[in-house]
């Protein structure tokens, strides 16, 4: 998917970027421009991206009925910069809906298809409900080698090779699952002990992970994690 970025503050482009590098690694930000006007001129040199990410208080100035793009308005809060485009649908998103707790709730009155689920203190999870065909699972923590994102989706593997759809974001598993059975090693992979088969030395200082099951893509620990993977496999 491709992302044009329209916001002047140079922070909170940075701030965007990584909030959809965690939603997906394949996610390219095309363009960024500081204004509309700026914006127009990109817009008739470049192909029409699919997705347009937009400061609310320059929307006003833009007149976008003939740009056949998703257009999204952005917010200094981090949460609603993820659920507008998770949602893929034109709205505004108040920075003014109170408490912190309350806004993924209040954020329902903005949608019909809400499919995350919110963050949830307590235990930790001891298993996932999940869909095979017409059939529902309740597959078991441990029974999971890993999870990952894909295409924007969030599935998880076990260790007998099945593949499961999950409906909530990285992030959020980070905080559900056992840290002493889990370990978030990048963006898209949290991973299980048990899954890693072999750990070899990369460049940049990073590790390269060889899981069973067997991943479609490389599993990397990334440079800022690698100390923490290393306490995590030596606890």
């Amino acid at each position: 998917m491709n992302v044009l970025v329209i916001e002047y503050e140079k922070g909170m482009v940075q701030k965007i970027k990584d909030i959809l590098s965690e939603i997906d690694d394949s996610i390219r930000v095309v363009g960024v421009t500081g204004d509309m006007f700026a914006a127009a001129e990109w817009l008739t040199k470049n192909s029409i991206p699919d997705l347009i990410l937009a400061n609310e208080e320059m929307m006003a100035e833009m007149n976008y009925k003939d740009v056949k793009a998703v257009v999204t308005f952005s917010t200094k809060t981090a949460d609603y910069n993820f659920a507008a485009f998770r949602y893929k649908t034109i709205r505004q998103i108040l920075n003014s809906l109170p408490g912190t707790e309350e806004k993924l709730l209040s954020f329902e009155q903005f949608s019909n298809t809400n499919n995350s689920k919110p963050l949830t203190a307590g235990p930790f999870k001891e298993r996932f409900l999940v869909k095979q065909g017409q059939r529902l699972l309740s597959i078991p923590v441990g029974q999971i080698a890993y999870f990952f994102s894909q295409e924007r989706f969030i599935f998880f593997k076990t260790f007998d090779n099945q593949k499961f759809l999950l409906e909530y974001r990285i992030e959020q598993l980070e905080n559900l699952l056992s840290p002493t059975m889990f370990f978030r090693v990048n963006r898209s992979f949290i991973i299980s002990l048990p899954t890693v088969k072999e750990i070899h030395a990369y460049f940049g200082n990073r590790l390269k992970l060889y899981l069973s099951p067997a991943t479609d893509k490389e599993v990397i620990v990334s440079r800022k994690r690698v100390n923490d993977f290393k306490e995590w496999l030596d606890k």
